[in-house]
């Protein structure tokens, strides 16, 4: 099996760039835009999620479904949580493979300059097990790869509930996974 669980941590230093990391601000690329959707003439920012650095997660994924390099970034619309959407504007995967080094934060403020991020908490990879939060694993759906799963958690800090759900899934159509194609995305509250 394939499935790769993780745990998140808060940790008390900024991460460095290219953290595999839940919320805070994604380090992308210079031609990097962020994601969103227009309703009624308007621009809605989707919720910078998650970003995988697919280097810390290659050990662990026995069947090669992910890439070996680069970075899958997640974004879905957290005003509204949908509890399901299919090639809609609620939810964006985005895969870079360029150098990691060329990576910066990108900043999402309100109109006072302040950080409108959640406080972002580093991913670190290991078996399946019993860890709520996986990748690769999630309940299944025929035609569709199980992508990311976030299980709703709280901290001292931070309360996530997915809509009075348990989890917030991705899928991948599983017939583009091997070709690096994100552009069909599921996205299930389950």
């Amino acid at each position: 099996m394939s499935e790769i669980g993780f745990k998140i941590t808060e940790e008390k230093e900024k991460l460095p760039v290219s953290t595999s990391k839940l919320f805070g601000n994604p380090h992308v690329w210079d031609e990097f835009e962020w994601p969103h959707y227009t309703e009624n003439g308007e621009d809605y920012d989707l919720t910078f999620m998650c970003q995988i650095n697919c280097t810390d997660a290659t050990s662990f994924d026995t069947k090669g479904l992910l890439p070996n390099t680069g970075m899958l970034y997640f974004f879905y619309d957290m005003d509204e949580m949908p509890s399901e959407s299919i090639k809609t504007n609620a939810s964006r995967v985005l895969y870079h493979d360029g150098d990691p080094a060329s990576l910066h934060e990108m900043l999402r403020t309100d109109q006072d300059g302040n950080d409108m991020s959640f406080r972002e908490m580093k991913i670190t990879f290991n078996e399946k097990s019993e860890q709520p939060h996986a990748l690769l694993n999630a309940p299944p759906m025929e035609g569709w790869q199980p992508l990311l799963q976030i299980h709703s958690f709280e901290t001292d800090k931070i309360m996530i509930h997915f809509s009075g759900k348990n989890a917030l899934c991705f899928y991948v159509k599983e017939s583009n996974i091997g070709n690096m194609d994100f552009s069909e995305i599921f996205v299930r509250l389950v």
